[in-house]
């Protein structure tokens, strides 16, 4: 292996995706969680419409050594994941991931966003420590989120517990705008309000929702995890929860998260409820729509070990501390 590599940072090419396939077979075998990975269909219709932006590092002979992305969850998605990052276990060590990840810092930056989120591993503090170093602050912790079967080459693995992930927000310009979060929640949100240097109006007036809920579930079968995007927060919210979660625990569903529009002032009232049907905060994602915050709340089925959960600081910690405080107390409802 050349020392002296410099390769390409750019976005990538449609010709390079069987290029980019190979790599994330280098990286992970058949184990990467996400199947558009290994898609080259699906890959040059996510980046022909839009969905994804990917950056990759490219040597002169066309090898695909790293890639990053910055990825849409649909049209009203205004702060995007930053994920799929991978770099090519013969070339670590040459700082693709710093390269790649200030590449995609530009790229957001020319679409104009208000910033972009992202989850960490938590087997290990690197990817956290790239994170860190743009100026990404932690913002909630996803306890159990990946199955045990996947493999990082060249990297430690995980034991029999599913893994945790720590969701990281890095900010590139603010919207102000009002939230409504429950009195408890105050104090936690303010301090990554100060961290995030963003500028929130919090009330916690505890209105009920009105007329019909909206919502969408998503089901993740390979990882055992399901998404309910709350659109709406109607009168019904918590009977057309509990339906949707009864069709998803006949799955043998692992955890299930529920995104929850603070914007709107029934936001404080359906937290308390839905914490009777055993949700505890995940992690608050700003700007995740373009209308504003949402919370990610969680509702777990499997046992985790949260003693493997390791933290590149004390920030990282206190966060820990506190999702994994909110997750006993609900559970003791």
């Amino acid at each position: 292996m050349d020392d002296t590599i410099s390769p390409e940072i750019t976005t990538l090419a449609l010709e390079d995706i069987p290029h980019l396939i190979e790599c994330v077979r280098r990286c992970y075998g058949d184990s990467y969680p996400n199947p558009i990975m290994y898609d080259a269909a699906k890959l040059t219709d996510a980046i022909v419409t839009k969905k994804i932006h990917s950056i990759v590092a490219k040597l002169g002979n066309n090898q695909i050594i790293g890639h990053c992305a910055l990825t849409f969850n649909g049209s009203e998605n205004a702060s995007p994941e930053a994920g799929k990052m991978m770099v090519d276990p013969n070339y670590r060590g040459h700082h693709i991931a710093e390269l790649i990840a200030k590449k995609r810092i530009e790229i957001a930056q020319s679409l104009g966003l208000p910033g972009f989120w992202t989850e960490c591993v938590t087997n290990h503090p690197y990817s956290q420590h790239e994170m860190i170093a743009f100026n990404a602050k932690e913002t909630g912790l996803f306890i159990g989120d990946v199955p045990t079967t996947i493999a990082m080459q060249g990297l430690q693995n995980f034991s029999d517990t599913r893994m945790s992930l720590l969701a990281f927000y890095l900010p590139l310009k603010d919207r102000p705008h009002n939230i409504y979060v429950p009195s408890q929640h105050t104090e936690h949100l303010n301090a990554l309000l100060t961290s995030v240097n963003l500028q929130r109006t919090i009330s916690n007036v505890s209105t009920p929702g009105i007329g019909k809920t909206k919502l969408r579930t998503e089901i993740d079968s390979k990882d055992q995890v399901a998404n309910i995007s709350v659109d709406y927060i109607g009168a019904d919210l918590i009977a057309s929860v509990k339906t949707e979660l009864q069709k998803l625990e006949s799955l043998n569903i692992a955890s299930v998260y529920l995104d929850l529009p603070i914007t709107q002032n029934a936001a404080a009232h359906a937290y308390i409820e839905l914490e009777g049907l055993g949700f505890f905060w995940g992690s608050w994602i700003p700007h995740f729509s373009t209308k504003g915050d949402i919370l990610r709340l969680q509702k777990i089925y499997q046992t985790v070990n949260v003693n493997e959960i390791i933290c590149a600081r004390e920030q990282g910690e206190e966060v820990k501390k506190f999702v994994i405080s909110e997750w006993e107390r609900v559970s003791k409802k």
